[in-house]
């Protein structure tokens, strides 16, 4: 029984089940029964027929969790290479992270010979390809190399190598901001090793 058609058995069930109850009447436990209570009525049992179907229902319910996997499970089992979430996450992320690198790449050119706004143009802008959606998806990427739901992403190896790239980007940005051609060279250089390491963490080398 797939999650979906066993969501739909279950409400059907309960709905059915308890569907016919008048709205003035509350459930009750009497002793080790389940009961029909009015305001102005003594407690009368629930039929033999609606007990069983509770029962059934409780018990599908019961069976139905058994089968859905926890969340925990999900998230820890899934973020292993080459599972669900992992593979999830490359489909969602890769594309952004390529076009942000081949751009940031593409600077050097530029750097070397001394032309600063193209580098500039990069940090600034909204789109894919830019600096601001690199980092986001960059990060986001790393943080799904994961082998347990509960490690915190700081830990994680990626994240690491991705933080160590972003340190050497910001000195990057300082020397683009003070116009300073050759500390923007020294940056970048550093900051194109440190993107290679993160590459290969990332299964994008």
């Amino acid at each position: 029984m797939t999650r979906s058609s066993l969501c739909i058995f279950v409400t059907l069930a309960l709905a059915h089940g308890f569907s016919n109850t008048p709205p003035q009447y509350r459930r009750a436990e009497k002793g080790s029964k389940l009961v029909l209570c009015s305001h102005n009525e003594e407690c009368e049992t629930l039929t033999s027929r609606r007990d069983l179907f509770r029962d059934a229902s409780v018990a599908a319910f019961g069976m139905g969790a058994a089968l859905i996997p926890s969340f925990d499970a999900l998230a820890s089992g899934g973020a292993t290479a080459g599972g669900a979430y992992l593979l999830s996450a490359k489909q969602r992320y890769n594309k952004r992270v390529t076009a942000g690198v081949t751009a940031f790449l593409a600077l050097g050119s530029d750097i070397e010979g001394g032309n600063l706004k193209p580098a500039k143009a990069f940090f600034e802008t909204e789109e894919e390809g830019g600096w601001k959606d690199t980092a986001t998806a960059g990060y986001l990427l790393a943080n799904a190399f994961r082998t347990s739901s509960t490690t915190p992403p700081d830990k994680l190896p990626s994240v690491k190598k991705w933080k160590a790239f972003v340190a050497e980007v910001e000195d990057l940005k300082k020397a683009l901001k003070k116009k300073d051609a050759s500390g923007a060279l020294t940056s970048y250089k550093s900051a194109v090793e440190a993107l290679s390491i993160y590459l290969t963490a990332v299964e994008l080398d």
